[in-house]
């Protein structure tokens, strides 16, 4: 087999490595990867887990450019460790298993490279993990792969992958609450997300015979489904982790690691499963979550109370039976208990907490949102750009007001599709807008402004934030005479013709200053409408269409979110013309 001269070299430098052995040449793989087969060696003394000598596969693709080394099912280790991906035996097909250890700093992915300095070239990039793998084993012996003030990294668990996912929310209020209900245990129950692929949020927890004891906070949409699963939840002290750093792989693992925190699971189970016979609807498997404290810097004290969860926890039901038993409550009770010292695998599933600032961690510390409750006037193209952006950005609590319904023509530039063709735009914009995060709460009002019925007046009175996004003179009129009862944070954004420029007026009054924005805007020399450049939509002469496409409704939504904000953390008048040049480049002229 002919072996690229590039990983030959490879091969042949290793010779006479005093810490590095190659037990068998490359070989490739039907898959066109290549994999040299090695042995590392210790320079520290060994421990129960990494032994001196490991043996492990180096696996280099052509395809990616990318190398990734796991431990061999033969003399390589065998338990999983921080900074490693669950070491499971994995296919019969592969000689390794498949606990690859991160020889990666993770963060260097937002720099597209695997660490600081990691080298491009072939052979370099091989050599990198080689020593990279020293290194890990040696830090690994000598129980040093995660030290104080690093970021904890979760245990890794049997059966894990990306889907399902169970989230919760877990504020500082809900560690407190759970840190005093430490070796008790109860029921919850789980919503899916709509239209989501096997994703479920924890919605309420019920103590023994289901009595309410702490209700989830969602958003709208969220909270209005009806519960879709039901889970065992048991309430620890501490992380359930077997050494050196993984999730109990069965339940006789569990059950023996549970009985050092005080918990006895077989109790536990027997209990539970007499109290879900009481209520005959229920049957089937159950999840179990087990809540501790964390914290999320190694050595710090806990912030949150995070919850694992483990799938298909079968509980004996009234129609459960067992050979050469009879049928009644203590042979229920026998198979329940038994459960516990079984050796069957467990299934751990991906648990997040979705609690407001951890979903929106990506949006950085520094632009964490206030909390205010946003109107937002006018749900067309920009309002609908607006609208979204301001929800993934963390303004959760908001009302859109439109008397319009969506029509086909709108899709060109609309947040919106096809399945709302024919609805109100605010209730439509708000049901999607429900629908984007786990915790918004949008409320969609089916009316012009100034509202005429009473009732919705009186809601948009209690909005801190009111945005106009409606483009309409006589909009901007209605906004000053409205009775707004105490000052509001006004925002008003209108685009100019073609989608050249945006308009911002901002100001934190009783009543918004129509006759100031009206000529400040006028003072900036905005270029004038043109019907000349106007299409026309359908057959006929009545509807000018305004031109401006997605882009532009897409960039003006992006400014004007950020204004927005802006608004919000320093209320003051402010007017603003943002112009698109040619090149697309965006100049900003004050008032």
């Amino acid at each position: 087999m002919f072996v690229p001269e590039v990983l030959q070299n490879v091969a042949d430098s290793v010779v006479g490595h005093s810490r590095i052995t190659v037990l068998r040449p490359w070989t490739r793989l039907a898959d066109s990867r290549w994999t040299l087969y090695i042995c590392a060696r210790l320079s520290v003394p060994e421990c129960g887990t990494i032994p001196t000598e490991t043996n492990w596969y180096l696996v280099f693709d052509p395809a990616s450019v990318s190398v990734t080394v796991f431990p061999s099912k033969v003399g390589g280790i065998t338990a999983t460790h921080q900074h490693q991906s669950f070491n499971d035996e994995g296919p019969a097909t592969l000689p390794w298993r498949l606990g690859n250890p991160c020889l990666n700093r993770q963060a260097a992915a937002f720099a597209r490279v695997a660490w600081a300095g990691e080298p491009k070239a072939i052979d370099e990039k091989i050599w990198w993990h080689l020593e990279r793998l020293l290194v890990w084993i040696d830090a690994g012996a000598s129980d040093k792969l995660a030290v104080p003030g690093e970021p904890l990294e979760l245990p890794s668990g049997p059966g894990q992958t990306s889907f399902p996912v169970v989230g919760f929310t877990s504020s500082v209020d809900d560690l407190q609450y759970w840190q005093a209900m430490n070796g008790q245990w109860g029921w919850a129950d789980l919503a899916r997300l709509p239209r989501s692929v096997a994703s479920y949020g924890i919605t309420a927890f019920h103590g023994k015979g289901q009595k309410s004891i702490r209700e989830l906070k969602w958003g709208r949409l969220i909270a209005a489904q009806e519960s879709s699963a039901t889970a065992l939840w048991i309430a620890l002290d501490r992380l359930p982790v077997v050494a050196p750093w993984e999730l109990p792989r069965t339940w006789a693992a569990l059950s023996s690691y549970l009985e050092t925190v005080g918990v006895d699971l077989g109790e536990v189970l027997v209990r539970s499963g007499a109290d879900r016979r009481h209520r005959t609807k229920d049957s089937g498997p159950v999840m179990m979550l087990l809540g501790f404290p964390l914290s999320y810097t190694i050595g710090e004290p806990p912030l949150r109370y995070h919850w694992l969860a483990i799938d298909g926890v079968e509980l004996a039901d009234l129609r459960a039976k067992k050979n050469g038993f009879r049928a009644n409550e203590n042979t229920r009770q026998f198979i329940d208990r038994s459960r516990a010292s079984l050796n069957s695998n467990l299934k751990w599933l991906r648990t997040v907490n979705w609690e407001p600032e951890e979903i929106r961690a990506r949006a950085g510390p520094e632009n964490v949102v206030p909390s205010k409750r946003v109107l937002v006037i006018g749900a067309g193209s920009l309002g609908s750009a607006v609208c979204e952006n301001l929800v993934r950005m963390g303004l959760i609590e908001m009302g859109v007001l439109d008397a319009d319904l969506l029509d086909v023509g709108n899709l060109t530039r609309h947040a919106l599709g096809m399945d709302a063709v024919g609805r109100n735009k605010a209730s439509a914009l708000a049901s999607a807008l429900n629908l984007i995060m786990p915790d918004a709460n949008v409320t969609g009002f089916a009316s012009s402004f100034p509202p005429t019925d009473t009732e919705i007046a009186e809601q948009v009175r209690s909005f801190d934030v009111i945005v106009d996004c409606s483009g309409s003179d006589s909009v901007l009129d209605a906004l000053s005479m409205f009775d707004w009862g105490d000052e509001k944070t006004f925002v008003s954004l209108a685009m100019t013709w073609k989608g050249e420029g945006l308009l911002v007026f901002t100001a934190s009054e009783t009543s918004f200053p129509t006759v100031d924005a009206k000529e400040s805007f006028a003072d900036f020399g905005v270029p004038p409408a043109s019907l000349d450049d106007a299409r026309i939509e359908g057959i006929g002469c009545w509807h000018p269409v305004f031109p401006a496409d997605a882009s532009d409704v897409r960039l003006w939504g992006a400014i004007g979110s950020k204004a927005i904000l802006r608004a919000i953390r320093s209320p003051q008048r402010r007017c603003e013309y943002f112009r698109q040049g040619v090149d697309g480049t965006v100049e900003r002229q004050d008032a």
